[in-house]
């Protein structure tokens, strides 16, 4: 009964003590694991590389056609005008609409380094969202974009066979027990 009058005692003691804190003005509300979890998630999302929450098939699409154009560098002409005409044919869209495509992907794509090393967490999120024919398309659009230059041909192989790879790991599902 002592360690209950004891436990008791402290547990007001605490209470009281934080009440006071409170009424001088000081706060103490940075304690609160919950609201902790919560500020750690949204600085998270808000310092987050944005590449990483694209959950639109077209977006995530475009961004990795322009990623294996830009493999080798910056986008030459040949490759602009090709990619927008691939938007404006496969995606049904306006020249206006496939030229705000291929600009925000540019910039989404940045420095590149995060697109190309780690295609299957840009996928992750849109990854649910294709449709085996809408994979296909963006594996022959990828492969058409690498023919048109053929500077760093390997690279271009190599960051495809991933992306075949992160689709092919999504829709061949194997049903075997």
């Amino acid at each position: 009964m002592h360690i209950i009058l004891g436990l008791l005692g402290t547990i007001v003691t605490i209470l009281v003590l934080i009440n006071r804190l409170s009424e001088a003005g000081i706060d103490i509300g940075w304690l609160n694991p919950f609201s902790w979890r919560r500020r750690r998630a949204w600085r998270k999302k808000y310092e987050g590389n944005p590449i990483f929450s694209l959950s639109d098939p077209l977006e995530v699409a475009c961004l990795l056609v322009t990623a294996v154009a830009k493999i080798d560098g910056d986008l030459s002409r040949e490759e602009k005008a090709v990619l927008l005409e691939l938007f404006q044919a496969e995606f049904n869209k306006s020249e206006q609409e496939a030229s705000e495509l291929l600009l925000s992907s540019t910039y989404l794509f940045g420095d590149g380094e995060e697109v190309l090393t780690k295609p299957d967490k840009v996928m992750k999120n849109a990854l649910e969202n294709f449709s085996p024919e809408q994979a296909r398309s963006v594996v022959g659009l990828l492969q058409a974009i690498s023919a048109i230059d053929t500077r760093n041909r390997a690279a271009k192989e190599n960051y495809i066979k991933k992306i075949e790879a992160a689709f092919d790991d999504c829709f061949n599902v194997n049903t075997s027990w």
